[in-house]
């Protein structure tokens, strides 16, 4: 065979196999391609910087499970992690977590002075984002009152999502026994207290007192009869861990393709922790580590108990306060469940409500309940503040979901119907004594 012959071979051979190579790239930006348009179909937003995002997260360990950024307390039952913070922001605003791990730009522990007023906002989620949400118009309204004057207002969050009483008094009992000081504390609450009390607590066999669904939270405390429940738990999250540190650390880290391959295995990992979760809270049922003592056989007595509950830790707070010369405001926040309370928009009939639900039907068989007990705890002498009607009057949106949350405008209006209430008080140099009945 010629020289020639055999060069021409082999170019006819090089030439096929860069056919080839072209083609497999073709393919692969095909397949890229697409991998990048079902990464926005995933998520409308979605993109590598996005997915990234997500890998961090998980590599970090801050969203490796739901809950990942809370962490057990030994007195509140549970408060957000300072070194693994996750992200809960109000409105556009970003909120931090201190050193004590409540969500807050201050550190908690402050001394009453002469130049500084020290309000504690207590409660669940409705508290938390009214703290932020209505803060700067709190301390207009009241920086002009003769007792606060020239003074600088000091906000103080003892509130985070789902808390609920005995947490408040839990709160602001730990932040006294830190040496914190207190010139008023508005506690703003009752949902939390009776609708996830009770279809959350009571319907899991979870204790009434307990924090909301403490079966769910305390799973990562191991029943030692159940311990290699827990080891499984702790692999799955170790699994996603490593998943988003392969993905980080692997130089096909900018391929489409390969995130959405992440993305997948990882959503996989996630249900499977999801599913193992059911299952094992399901398992503990009887475990006195998940649910704690057990409530009343009965639905009417656990009613009661919620709403006995609610009330003798409000005295309470009102107590402590008094006793350590604090003035203390119960406020019953609003609810979108509570008849007539306000003329619902087609949007909050659309996405806020959910008719013939479980939470409709607690909200209207216990707030009414609330009220009452609200209006004798007022006549008592306890500063208490009904504003499930303070939306009663406006026709437009301010609810933004089923579970009583309302937007800024909605936290604007509620502070400032609570506003002449605490300038009344004000007024007084002490909080009056009660005696509880």
């Amino acid at each position: 065979m010629s020289t020639e012959v055999v060069q021409r071979k082999r170019r006819s051979r090089g030439r096929v196999w860069l056919f080839r190579f072209i083609m497999l790239l073709i393919v692969y930006g095909v397949i890229e391609l697409i991998a990048v348009g079902a990464m926005k179909v995933i998520h409308e937003s979605g993109s590598l910087a996005m997915l990234h995002s997500w890998q961090k997260d998980v590599a970090s360990g801050e969203n490796v499970s739901d809950g990942a950024f809370e962490t057990i307390h030994p007195y509140l039952g549970w408060v957000h992690n300072p070194q693994n913070p996750g992200a809960e922001n109000v409105g556009t605003r970003k909120t931090p977590v201190n050193h004590l791990g409540f969500r807050d730009d201050g550190e908690s522990v402050y001394h009453r002075a002469d130049d500084v007023f020290i309000v504690g906002i207590a409660g669940g989620s409705v508290a938390f984002q009214f703290s932020w949400a209505a803060e700067e118009l709190l301390k207009q309204k009241l920086a002009d009152h003769p007792r606060v004057r020239g003074r600088r207002i000091q906000f103080v969050r003892l509130a985070l999502s789902g808390y609920k009483q005995p947490q408040q008094l839990i709160a602001y009992s730990y932040l006294t026994a830190l040496g914190a000081e207190f010139d008023l504390i508005i506690n703003i609450d009752g949902f939390n207290e009776t609708v996830l009390g009770i279809e959350e607590n009571a319907v899991s066999k979870t204790a009434l007192s307990y924090p909301r669904s403490w079966h769910a939270r305390s799973i990562v405390i191991a029943d030692p009869r159940k311990s290699a429940d827990s080891a499984r738990l702790l692999n799955l999250r170790a699994k996603r861990q490593k998943l988003a540190r392969d993905i980080l650390a692997s130089p096909l880290n900018g391929s489409p393709l390969m995130n959405l391959v992440w993305y997948f295995r990882d959503q996989m990992a996630h249900n499977e922790l999801t599913d193992l979760g059911v299952e094992v809270s399901a398992s503990k049922r009887t475990s006195f580590i998940h649910h704690g003592p057990a409530n009343s056989s009965s639905d009417a007595a656990v009613e009661d108990e919620a709403i006995a509950i609610w009330q003798r830790c409000s005295f309470a707070m009102h107590q402590l306060c008094r006793a350590n010369g604090t003035l203390y405001l119960h406020v019953l926040q609003p609810n979108q469940y509570v008849p007539d309370s306000k003329p619902l928009t087609e949007f909050e009939k659309k996405k806020c409500i959910d008719p013939g639900g479980s939470v409709e039907i607690t909200v209207q068989a216990l707030f009414p309940r609330l009220i009452e007990k609200g209006r004798k705890m007022k006549a008592d002498g306890l500063a208490f503040s009904d504003q499930t009607q303070v939306f009663s009057a406006v026709t437009e949106s301010l609810y933004v979901d089923p579970w009583c949350h309302f937007n800024e405008e909605g936290n604007r209006l509620l502070c400032e119907a609570i506003v002449p209430e605490i300038l009344l008080l004000l007024d007084q140099q002490q909080p009056s004594q009660i005696e509880e009945r």
